[in-house]
């Protein structure tokens, strides 16, 4: 349910991304912990700290309980 409801929350951003060759991606849920596949994103860039940061809001935001958000870069 939870991994639904963060897809469904990201729907808007998908193709905005694709456009860029990027893709956000949950990978899986096991509470409290969160984990987010980061594609085509410059590793230390301003850009994806900003995405990062959206990311655990949203997180905090529809899910309260997943305190440990972790984000795999490819």
């Amino acid at each position: 349910m939870q991994k639904e409801i963060l897809e469904k929350r990201l729907e808007h951003l998908k193709p905005i991304l694709a456009s860029a060759g990027r893709s956000i991606e949950v990978i899986s849920i096991a509470s409290p912990v969160v984990t987010f596949r980061l594609s085509g994103f410059c590793g230390g860039c301003q850009c994806s700290s900003s995405y990062k940061e959206g990311l655990h809001d949203l997180a905090q935001e529809v899910c309260p309980e997943l305190t440990e958000i972790i984000f795999e870069e490819v």
